[in-house]
């Protein structure tokens, strides 16, 4: 699916559903920095990934977006997880 070369870790569809909408979700967890919050973070090396993202959603047009997601939450901000804002005192929710 992703390029093995890429540091992906793992990548699976996950489905959305709201009152609203259903969207079908390819997500992607990737062993780099995905974030400029993150120490270490390689602008080259993510946008490599991103082009792969983006080959994988133009190959499958069922797929109506993509989350990519870095093993490394050192930024300890986990907005991707919760809704709101980061808040420290706060742990993760689960959104998806």
């Amino acid at each position: 699916m992703v390029n093995p070369n890429r540091l992906v870790k793992s990548a699976w569809i996950a489905a959305e559903v709201s009152r609203d909408k259903a969207e079908k979700v390819l997500v992607v967890e990737a062993y780099i920095a995905v974030s400029p919050l993150e120490s270490g973070f390689d602008a080259g090396r993510y946008g490599r990934l991103v082009e792969d993202v983006r080959r994988i959603l133009a190959d499958n047009p069922d797929i109506d977006r993509a989350s990519i997601l870095s093993v490394h939450r050192e930024s300890r901000c986990a907005a991707l997880f919760r809704r709101g804002a980061c808040e420290e005192e706060r742990q993760p929710e689960l959104v998806a």
